[in-house]
Formats: C-alpha cells, structure tokens, sequence
C-alpha cells in the first residue's frame, strides 16, 4: 500500500502514517507539496494520503483546508491525532550554544516558539519540511545550523539531538486520511461552507444544526482573502449527512454561499509516535 505524506521520510505525516496503518505494510511518497501530496491521490500512484488539518498549538493548516474544496472527487477515510515531539537536530560534535540559525517547517517553528524566542541571537527559517530541513543542515555541515524535526529524523541522517520536546505543552497534530482508510469508530462529517456575513448567517448555520439535535464539534471561521466580507467556515459534527443532518444541511444550503462536504469518516484516536528501524 502507497501512502503519500508531504515532507520527507522521518517527517511527522509518516509516523502519522505509520501509526494509523501500523497493521499494514505501506510504503511511502514523499511529496513536496500540499498541491503534489491531493494530487498523487488523485491521479492513484498513492492509494492513501495523510493531510495534517490542525494543530492543538498553532492552530489549522488553512494550506489544506483550502485544497478541499478543490478536490471534491477525493474521499477522506479517516483520521488519527499524532502526538509531536520536536526535537532541536544538529550536526555531530556541534553544541547547543553553537547554534545561530534554526530552520524548519514553519508550522514546526510556530509551536516551538517560545524555545526560539528563549534563544538568544538565533534566526529562525522557514523550508518546506521538518525532515527536509535535517537533510539541508546535514549538507551543507554548519556547526552553528539546527533544524527542528523529530527523533526519527535526526537517527535517519545520523544526526545529534540538541534539545527536545521543545514546544513544552501538549503537541498533537490531526490527520484526515486520503482515499483508502481503515474501518471503526463513531462517524463525523468535515464541511467547508463559503458565506458572506458571519454575524448574520453563521448564528443561522448553528442553529439549523441544534434544531436537528447534532453535535458540533469544531467551527471555525476565516477570512476569505480577495473576497470582501465573504468568510470560509470549518464545521465539524458527529455523525454522517443523512437523516437529522442531512435536514440541517439543507437548510445550510440557504444561508451559505457554497457548501463544501469533505467527508463523513471514522473518528480517530490520539498516538504517540514511534522510533522505526530503517
């Protein structure tokens, strides 16, 4: 089974995957991108993707959020919550006070925060991958380079772990599953609405949904940029879209401009990543 994951191996999204489908043997794609990470599901050479959608720190990835709507033929099958632990990665022989520029995913750099900002004198930049930015430091064999990554980075490239757990809180990135999925668990439904005024038709929206008698568990609104006045919701209730919800749908429908459903899967549970053998 091919499950694409952007970033490179070690990253967070494989000990996603591999927790998630850690009764399957898989292989991994890394991708570079977001964008590449929908497109490889959807044109097959993946049969699974692992789409992170939310951090319990930094908040919602809106990157994929926005990809969503875009991707209506892609099923989303499940979901895991991954517990991270970022880890300061450094070169052999190199010493915490050496370190003067730290470079990482920037959502990496967003929870690990108040460790940058406790380190005096270190610049911190963004790159494309937690484990991708091991790599670059590894290359370019600066003593005063870091990267934030995992332990499963730093023991891929032979790497020394400055400093760990850095964003000192509870860290937990969520995960839909793209395409193929496995079964179990109370079902949710993930929807993406488009509406243009939120004082006035998001009261709406909610109240449809209470009217039915179903749970909402997240809604969350952003603005749309580019569009003024429009706003994109993320709502997330128990259950699939039939009966109750489906009633409350429709009548979400006539309040918002587009209506967006990414998916009715399997809820999932929390994991603690684990140290692989290569």
């Amino acid at each position: 089974m091919i499950v694409a994951v952007q970033g490179e191996l070690g990253s967070n999204s494989e000990l996603a995957a591999r927790e998630y489908f850690a009764s399957h043997a898989i292989e991994i794609l890394p991708c570079f991108s977001f964008d590449d990470l929908f497109a490889a599901v959807a044109d097959t050479r993946a049969d699974a993707a692992m789409a992170p959608v939310e951090n319990s720190l930094a908040g919602s990835i809106h990157d994929v959020w926005d990809l969503f709507p875009r991707h209506p033929s892609i099923d989303v099958a499940g979901e895991i919550r991954l517990r991270v632990v970022h880890c300061l990665v450094g070169l052999p022989g190199a010493a915490l006070g050496d370190i003067q520029r730290v470079r990482s995913h920037p959502q990496a750099l967003a929870q690990c925060g108040n460790y940058l900002a406790a380190m005096q004198g270190v610049t911190a930049e963004p790159v494309y991958d937690t484990a991708g930015a091991v790599q670059i430091i590894k290359s370019e064999g600066e003593l005063s380079e870091a990267a934030i990554a995992s332990a499963q980075a730093a023991a891929d490239h032979g790497m020394q772990i400055l400093a760990e757990d850095l964003s000192a809180a509870d860290n937990f990135t969520r995960f839909l599953v793209l395409g193929k999925g496995l079964p179990g668990g109370t079902a949710k439904t993930t929807v993406v609405l488009e509406i243009e005024d939120t004082a006035a038709a998001l009261p709406a929206v909610l109240g449809a949904f209470v009217r039915h008698g179903i749970e909402v568990l997240k809604v969350e609104t952003r603005k749309r940029i580019g569009r003024p006045w429009s706003y994109g919701v993320y709502l997330e209730f128990v259950g699939d879209t039939t009966a109750g919800a489906g009633q409350a749908l429709q009548e979400t429908r006539s309040i918002a401009t587009a209506v967006h459903i990414v998916g009715s899967y399997p809820s999932g549970t929390a994991a603690e990543p684990r140290l692989h053998r290569r």
